[in-house]
């Protein structure tokens, strides 16, 4: 079951926003969570679901300073200060979870937010005015790949009062923009660690770059395994995973859910232990999903027999870090990432993960306003047609549903399996 689905079900439509402020709600639903260990099809999806809560509740109870990101941002160093790292882009999917997507987005829309930007943005701020999210001490963003993000976020510490740090990122690689990063990664730190009134800790950031290393070790020996035939894992299960890749890595919380779920993976291969009865089709799945109820997983793996065995955005990208040089290692990881810069570097790494998880289709989710993932795609279709590897790109929107069209969508779906089986 979908780890928001579990949410949902365990706050019911009893949810109110005052909710979120009781220690009483985080209490109860780790009690729940807890109780129901043995009927989590995956224990790492559990304990996830253990850490979500408690973060979420740390937020919301204030019990350090809440700093705001966006999901590009490096948060080893909120981690590795003793913040507690707030993504409102995730929040948008739990709250697309919980079933307050459309009281939020029409929030937005009355607060004059326009339609043409990405729905996660538009979401977060109907969820932030209506009091929804924790209110920010500080927030931090980084430029590169969403254009959404920086005036969103800038919006956000203005409405709160609080102090705002742009990380600008260049689009090129060379030593000079490895600089200029690095010395803004410094500086944003040091800032935060002077308008929060935190108290620097040098062992504590160390641990944090070094525990970000750890997770990612753990998240390479899960995708290993994934490359195996046939998959163990559907790609509708291995999504719930993403969560610790946008706001986890720099915690330790992090590394014991990618080493539980590369535990239970190795022990499903070892069983035999498949995915689906036939794995007829190996698929890659590019940018995000639809987080609201759909049927899209159920009718490409369980009805089709076609697994997602990877998505984009679990694909490891970067070299490990440095402890002794945490911001110089920092600005490489962020340079490194394979969207930024011109788009022959997202279809090199594309066209990598289709070899390594030896994948016989690709699907683009074209998210609605996002415009990092779905410019270029001319490109990347004829680099795949070159190949003579099946591309579907599917519209639609990750958090809103009222963009979602079953009918239409099923008929595109099947219109693609049929050039794949």
């Amino acid at each position: 079951m979908d780890i928001y689905q579990l949410l949902h079900s365990h706050l019911g439509n009893a949810l109110r926003r005052r909710a979120f402020k009781s220690p009483w709600t985080y209490r109860i639903l780790r009690q729940a969570v807890a109780a129901q260990k043995k009927h989590y099809p995956w224990q790492a999806a559990h304990r996830l679901l253990l850490n979500t809560i408690d973060q979420t509740a740390a937020a919301f109870l204030q019990k350090g300073p809440v700093v705001w990101h966006n999901v590009f941002f490096p948060v080893e160093i909120l981690y590795g200060l003793g913040a507690i790292p707030f993504a409102p882009e995730a929040a948008a999917v739990v709250a697309t979870g919980l079933g307050i997507g459309g009281e939020a987005l029409r929030r937005a829309e009355s607060d004059w937010v326009s339609s043409e930007a990405c729905s996660f943005h538009r979401l977060a701020h109907g969820c932030d005015r209506e009091g929804y999210f924790p209110p920010p001490g500080a927030v931090v963003c980084s430029s590169h790949l969403c254009d959404t993000a920086p005036q969103s976020l800038a919006t956000v510490a203005a409405y709160h009062e609080v102090p705002f740090y742009l990380l600008d990122v260049p689009h090129r690689q060379d030593a000079a923009a490895l600089n200029y990063v690095a010395r803004q990664l410094k500086s944003i730190t040091f800032s935060l660690v002077a308008s929060l009134s935190l108290e620097w800790e040098g062992e504590r950031f160390q641990e944090a770059i070094v525990h970000s290393n750890a997770a990612r070790e753990r998240l390479l020996a899960v995708n290993r395994l994934r490359q195996q035939h046939p998959a163990c894992i559907r790609g509708e299960e291995a999504h719930s995973f993403i969560y610790p890749m946008l706001a986890g890595f720099g915690a330790a919380t992090s590394v014991e859910v990618y080493g539980q779920l590369a535990a239970e993976l190795g022990r499903r291969y070892r069983e035999q232990r498949r995915a689906v009865p036939e794995e007829k089709a190996r698929l890659l799945w590019l940018h995000l999903r639809p987080y609201y109820p759909n049927t899209i997983f159920h009718l490409l793996e369980q009805e089709a027999g076609a697994v997602v065995v990877f998505e984009e955005m679990s694909h490891v990208y970067w070299q490990p870090l440095d402890p002794e040089r945490p911001f110089y290692s920092l600005a490489r990881k962020v340079l490194s990432h394979h969207g930024l810069g011109p788009m022959s570097r997202r279809i090199a790494a594309i066209l990598s993960m289709v070899d390594a998880y030896k994948a016989g289709g690709v699907i683009h989710f074209a998210h609605w306003g996002c415009r990092q993932s779905t410019a270029g795609l001319r490109l990347l279709q004829d680099a795949l047609r070159e190949r003579e590897i099946p591309f579907l790109n599917l519209e639609g929107d990750c958090v809103d549903q009222s963009k979602y069209a079953p009918g239409a969508t099923r008929t595109r779906l099947e219109g693609f399996l049929e050039t794949l089986l």
